[in-house]
């Protein structure tokens, strides 16, 4: 078996390892178009309309640097760097304020 023979069946052994593992990625081309829809005239209108003030879309800048930068890793270190993040992240929207803490139950009669 030549040298080309043995590289391309080990480049297809990995492939089949990486397919058979349920690794998280992350879509650049889905995360650039969160950050352009969150500056989008709509958009702001509507969180000016809610909120009064522009919306701050510092974080899906924040979401698409990250997917960037997996990129180039192997599929095991960026599904490592994936999951820690979505944990920051649901920690993060834990702490903020819900509904539930603005509204009183009504009592039904």
């Amino acid at each position: 078996m030549s040298d080309q023979d043995e590289h391309t069946t080990a480049l297809f052994a990995e492939i089949d390892k990486e397919n058979r593992n349920d690794y998280l990625t992350c879509s650049l081309s889905q995360a650039f178009d969160e950050v352009f829809q969150c500056y989008t005239l709509g958009s702001q209108a509507i969180n000016y309309y809610r909120y009064g003030s522009k919306r701050d879309c510092s974080m899906k800048w924040e979401d698409f640097k990250f997917c960037m930068r997996t990129k180039p890793k192997s599929s095991e270190t960026a599904d490592a760097m994936i999951r820690e993040r979505q944990k920051e992240k649901e920690a993060m929207r834990k702490k903020k304020r819900s509904s539930e803490e603005v509204w009183e139950l009504r009592e039904t009669k």
